[in-house]
């Protein structure tokens, strides 16, 4: 009877520890994301602007711009297969995970290549020069831009199903540090070919060829990973598909709402308040965000392992971590929010160059709303984990649009601040929609969850194998 005991207490001590391993490794490969997104962002440009100068950048900006559009051609099913087969490999469902991997593929190849062929036939066809103003490049040098660009999208398609095998197999951290990997090889690689005198075409062509490169290693590493996992067209069923199209569109909604949210404010800052009010609403809700996306590291960090947790039956895992989660997720934009509090007029100040005046009591409500957002938008991971998440994300979508509706009433009244008090409404309302979605499929209530956020954790006994209530 000891000896079994024994064996009890060494599972469980190895499985908290590879459950704590996996996290430890999937934030930090997924904080390192942000981080590389801003090396891009603020390298990449003041070097193609040497290389090209102002006006050839411009062409650039305008022409990649387009493609991006075909990125909706996956259709969400890249998320939607990743929390299916999360789920079906923690039950010992294999032939299932499987199933919904060659499933999603098939379906995601599919209309990307329909989407790139219908754009091969309409690109030399549209007066590029005359309705984008390009000022370096005629419409047929803009069209092959185009449709390189647009292949590379294609190409990056695949990326979204593949990284579907890793999470499901306890390989998240190491295919999210590939893909953070490819694209900043692929900008290093486009931006070297413009400063030694590459043309659009060229960077673009170089885009699009260690984008491939990568993918098709990507892909081979997860058939070193996981071997049970390959692509083909064997195991695909159209049932499946079926199933996971309603998550698959909630994975859509979720962009949309925030498209919404941010080009619609912009709008209606716009019409109402003129190009000044949209300059200074702009830059402070920017400001104001400065370290969401370090927060949002925390919900694709725990998203898998929920995932898992959910398959497995384990609910009292899924509470807990739901509640470190949200936890980590609170403080860190309280505490950013704090500091922005405080910092903020001057950081902003140094940004614009005094340019446009400094809206404190906006930036206080568009901080407010940051701290709502991302706990609400971290718990909303729990009925992403199990692609339950179709309601909320629509119900997202019509609230950004009845905020615009607000942000239309306030503003004239209230000036840009209105359009501030409208989006924190809005947090603040989904915000209590999605917790009681959330606290009721991980079985906990409201009171012990708000608690729970507020106690310190020592995280080597924050996640054991079969966590309490």
């Amino acid at each position: 009877m000891t000896d079994i005991s024994q064996s009890g207490e060494q599972s469980a001590t190895s499985a908290r520890a590879g459950l704590r391993g996996r996290l430890m490794r999937g934030l930090g490969a997924t904080a390192l994301s942000p981080v590389v997104a801003a090396v891009i962002q603020l390298g990449s440009v003041p070097l193609l602007l040497h290389a090209w100068g102002t006006a050839r950048y411009g062409d650039w900006l305008l022409l990649s711009a387009i493609p991006m559009y075909l990125t909706l051609s996956d259709l969400g099913f890249g998320d939607a297969s990743g929390s299916d087969m999360a789920m079906r490999v923690a039950a010992n469902d294999k032939p299932g995970a499987l199933r919904t991997f060659q499933s999603s593929w098939v379906l995601v190849s599919v209309v990307s290549l329909a989407a790139l062929l219908t754009a091969s036939l309409v690109v030399w066809h549209v007066p590029w020069q005359h309705w984008l103003r390009l000022s370096t490049v005629g419409n047929f040098q803009a069209a092959i831009v185009l449709l390189v660009l647009a292949a590379w999208v294609v190409v990056a398609q695949q990326n979204g199903v593949t990284e579907s095998g890793y999470r499901c197999d306890g390989n998240f951290a190491i295919g999210t540090l590939w893909s953070t990997l490819q694209r900043l090889a692929e900008v290093s690689i486009a931006t070297t070919i413009a400063l030694l005198g590459g043309s659009l075409i060229a960077v673009a062509c170089a885009y699009l060829l260690t984008r491939s490169v990568a993918t098709i290693a990507y892909a081979l590493l997860l058939r070193y990973k996981s071997p049970w996992l390959s692509y083909g067209f064997k195991y695909a069923d159209w049932q499946t598909i079926r199933e996971l199209s309603g998550p698959a569109f909630g994975f859509i909604a979720f962009p949309l709402g925030q498209a919404l949210s941010f080009q619609g404010f912009t709008i209606v800052v716009g019409a109402l308040l003129g190009p000044l009010a949209v300059v200074a609403f702009s830059t402070l809700r920017t400001l104001s965000r400065l370290n969401f996306q370090l927060i949002a590291v925390f919900k694709h960090a725990f998203w898998p392992e929920l995932s898992m947790a959910f398959g497995a039956g384990d609910i009292a895992l899924a509470r807990r971590l739901h509640r470190h989660a949200c936890q980590a997720s609170l403080a860190l934009s309280v505490a950013g929010g704090a500091f922005l509090w405080i910092a903020g007029p001057y950081i902003y100040h140094f940004w614009v160059r005094q340019h446009v005046a400094f809206d404190a009591v906006c930036f206080h409500v568009l901080l407010l709303a940051v701290i709502t957002n991302s706990l609400w938008d971290t718990s909303a991971v729990i009925p992403m984990s199990v692609n339950g998440h179709l309601r909320i994300a629509v119900i997202y979508a019509g609230a950004a649009l009845a905020s615009l509706g607000l942000a239309w009433i306030l503003t004239p009244r209230l000036g840009i601040t209105g359009a501030a008090l409208a989006l924190l409404a809005t947090d603040v309302w989904m915000t209590g929609l999605v917790l009681r979605t959330t606290l009721r499929q991980v079985q906990d209530s409201l009171k012990k969850f708000v608690a729970a956020l507020f106690v310190i954790p020592a995280f080597r006994q924050a996640i054991p194998a079969t966590p309490e209530a």
